[in-house]
């Protein structure tokens, strides 16, 4: 039976939650906007006979993660319809679903419908509840759409008052205006969302410009509520397909993979499955996955998957099972496969945490493998990302108590290494960490952890030794996982499956991910500054500029002469010697 500390281990963010019986059918569903603190309810409180009942039949707990209660809201919706729960108030067939209706009139309003007329109105839906069509005309009222039925014109009623309503009433708005406002949510709802975002975004820019500060407010305002209006399109996304959604989430050796099931364009349901991944990188856990998992059930007409797999084979397979194996294409997609990432992250998190439940037992394993004088709660690891020596950085991540400490991680720009020399620039990494540190009689670390074999580590010793410190220090070779001690001349080995070991590989690989990503973004700042430096007249204000303006270089290489001379402070002179320098050899 699940109990309140059951309960406790759920995540404090929004989601749906599903109660299941000792047979596993889903006997309730339900939104809230801390998974934990909402389920945990149940179990302090009394309640009602009918939740008296509810508890006492509750075996087993399932849980999806959203991004808002919105969110959260037409997801309980589609489960609900979709599992018929016992002791959920069911909803009605679709005939019945509420519409959003924009009235046939001089001044239309927005308001509920329950089924399409023929007099001349807007409908959009139907959508899966009431709620979720009284949260979508509330927030679309920001925009100044009214709801009242007074005969115009009148005086304004509370709705003008507390700014969820433009006031047609009063007389004193012109009906184009209005009728702007009215095209600005049809256009949303019709799906239009990110053209009208950033056409509002430009029309508030004039405005301001302009100095009509009060209406570029009224804009401003729109914006957010388009913006906001656009985070509930995870969970209903338009089309008729059947579709799942497969995202996996990989920590050392575990896996936690989810698959999101899509029909006709409703988020329905989801399955979650770990796997032991043997140092698998990703793509060949999902291929490895779909293979087992499609073998006995006929797949739906479209699997989306975050990569590409580079095993056609799989493509082949399923095509000659009517289905299609692809990637997110647009901005729905994108986002279901996001939410089902958030969501496999999540349950790898809590996997994780309770195979380490006891992180104290873990410290006192490692302090024992590695013969060290006390459990090692602070543990700091060291790594270097470079190729060919070129944009070297290093970095130093720091644990605490078997978690990430991210306040004391560190990262370095070597300064003194030419080439590629991964002894040497460990060892100047080290000294910049600890000199200092040492100087200021700060904290030192229970261990020092390095990526690599014995040449690191004894490059790091000869450096700490310089230093005048003792530290305890090991290396973690990655090819075979052998931890190097100082002194010893044969590694220590210990088993795939040591808790001690994972520690060690989630710290070593965490060093190597701080490292790489600073590596790649000065790389990637140096590609973009050495190319636009050798264009003649473009210095660093103007190079900013274009850069703001369009973002990237490749995105500068693609305009034409005319755009780029739009930018800022950009002459007809500097936009012809940025175009000829990028289309010179055409």
């Amino acid at each position: 039976m699940t109990t309140i500390e059951e309960a406790k281990k759920l995540p404090h963010s929004p989601g749906v939650y599903l109660m299941k019986d000792k047979d596993e059918r889903v006997i309730y569903v339900g939104k809230a906007s801390s998974l934990r603190d909402r389920v945990s309810q149940y179990f302090r409180e009394q309640g009602s006979p009918k939740t008296r009942m509810l508890v006492q039949n509750i075996e087993g707990l399932d849980y999806i993660v959203t991004e808002n209660e919105v969110e959260a809201l037409v997801l309980e919706s589609n489960l609900i319809k979709e599992h018929r729960p016992r002791y959920n108030v069911h909803l009605r067939d679709d005939k019945a679903y509420p519409f959003i209706k924009i009235t046939n009139e001089d001044f239309p309003r927005i308001c509920i419908a329950r089924k399409r007329e023929q007099d001349g109105a807007q409908y959009f839906g139907p959508y899966p509840s009431s709620k979720a069509v009284r949260e979508l005309i509330r927030m679309a009222s920001s925009f100044g759409i009214r709801r009242c039925k007074k005969k115009l014109p009148c005086p304004p009623c509370l709705n003008y008052h507390i700014k969820q309503c433009a006031a047609p009433c009063l007389g004193e708005m012109a009906k184009e205006e209005y009728l702007d406002i009215i095209r600005n949510v049809t256009d949303f709802l019709k799906g239009k969302r990110n053209q009208l975002i950033q056409s509002l975004k430009d029309e508030m820019a004039r405005l301001s410009e302009a100095q009509e500060y009060e209406a570029a407010a009224r804009i401003r305002d729109q914006v957010n509520a388009l913006e906001e209006l656009s985070l509930r399109q995870r969970v209903n996304a338009p089309g008729k397909k059947e579709q799942d959604v497969i995202a996996c989430a990989i920590s050392n050796n575990i896996s936690s993979m989810q698959v999101f099931h899509i029909s006709e364009g409703k988020l329905t349901g989801r399955e979650t499955f770990s796997l032991n991944t043997a140092g698998s990188d990703e793509a060949e856990v999902l291929s490895s996955f779909i293979k087992q998992y499609y073998q006995d059930i006929k797949p739906p007409q479209e699997i989306i998957i975050p990569l590409g797999l580079a095993d056609d084979a799989i493509s082949h397979w399923l095509s000659g099972r009517d289905c299609t194996l692809k990637t997110p294409k647009n901005r729905v997609e994108k986002g279901l496969m996001n939410l089902a990432h958030e969501n496999a992250r999540m349950i790898l998190n809590m996997k994780v945490a309770a195979e380490s439940k006891d992180k104290n037992q873990v410290l006192l394993d490692l302090q024992k493998a590695l013969a060290l004088p006390a459990a090692p709660s602070m543990i700091e690891a060291f790594d270097i990302s470079n190729i060919s020596g070129t944009n070297a950085t290093g970095s130093l991540v720091a644990f605490t108590n078997g978690e990430p400490d991210k306040k004391n991680y560190r990262r370095f720009r070597i300064k003194t290494i030419e080439g590629a020399d991964d002894f040497a620039m460990m060892s100047e990494v080290v000294s910049r960490a600890y000199s200092r540190r040492k100087d200021e009689g700060k904290q030192m670390p229970d261990l020092v952890l390095i990526d690599g074999g014995k040449g690191q580590l004894n490059a790091v010793l000869s450096t700490l030794s310089r230093l005048g410190l003792k530290l305890n220090t090991a290396a973690l070779a990655k090819e075979f996982e052998y931890i190097f001690l100082p002194g010893k001349d044969e590694p220590v080995v210990l088993p795939k499956d040591s808790p001690a070991l994972q520690l060690l590989q989630r710290i070593r690989d965490e060093a190597h991910r701080f490292a790489l990503g600073y590596h790649r973004k000065l790389r990637g700042k140096k590609l973009r500054e050495s190319a636009l430096d050798e264009i003649a007249g473009i210095g660093e204000k103007k190079k900013r500029a274009l850069l703001r303006y369009f973002g990237s270089v490749e995105e500068l290489k693609k305009a034409g002469v005319s755009e780029i001379g739009k930018v800022p402070g950009i002459t007809k002179k500097d936009a012809d010697a940025v175009y000829m320098f990028f289309h010179k050899h055409e």
